[in-house]
């Protein structure tokens, strides 16, 4: 496995940011959805909620059919899914008290994990529909400054 998903790994959190040190940029989905302020998950949900009023309900049903079929190609599909229901764990734990949309934004946040675990084998088009709306809202969470692998600042970027 590519990420913490496995079992008894543990990776150094920075309380003030939120992020894991040295994580995977799944790991760092996950642990950013578990402290969520709900200014943000209103942000998320607006841009999820954008992502499917321009692209449609069918274009993200068909992205995450090939984002599956990707997953499988490169012997991950387990990863990937496991990846996927972290994320949205995550965040249902951090829920907060107040009634809301919750069900659409971890949909958007399992979206982003699982993009984000399976980038190198994704479209383009495909990996910014799934990524797109975490990417608008939160950001990519990229670690920087002293001890950032260089490597790491460029998540996201695709050649």
């Amino acid at each position: 496995m590519r990420n913490s998903l496995k079992a008894n790994v543990r990776h150094a959190y920075c309380v003030s940011t939120g992020m894991v040190l040295g994580g995977s940029p799944a790991d760092r989905i996950i642990v950013r959805a578990g402290s969520l302020s709900l200014d943000e998950a209103a942000d998320l949900y607006r841009a999820y909620a954008a992502r499917i009023l321009i692209d449609g309900e069918a274009a993200e049903s068909l992205a995450l059919a090939e984002a599956r079929r990707a997953a499988r190609r490169i012997g991950a599909l387990d990863e990937y899914g496991a990846t996927r229901r972290a994320a949205v764990r995550a965040w249902r734990a951090a829920l907060p008290q107040e009634q809301g949309p919750w069900l659409f934004v971890g949909r958007a946040i399992s979206n982003a994990a699982g993009a984000v675990y399976i980038q190198g084998a994704l479209d383009r088009d495909v990996y910014q529909l799934l990524i797109g709306p975490w990417r608008q809202a939160i950001g990519m969470l990229t670690p920087v400054g002293p001890g950032a692998d260089a490597s790491q600042r460029l998540i996201g970027s695709r050649s």
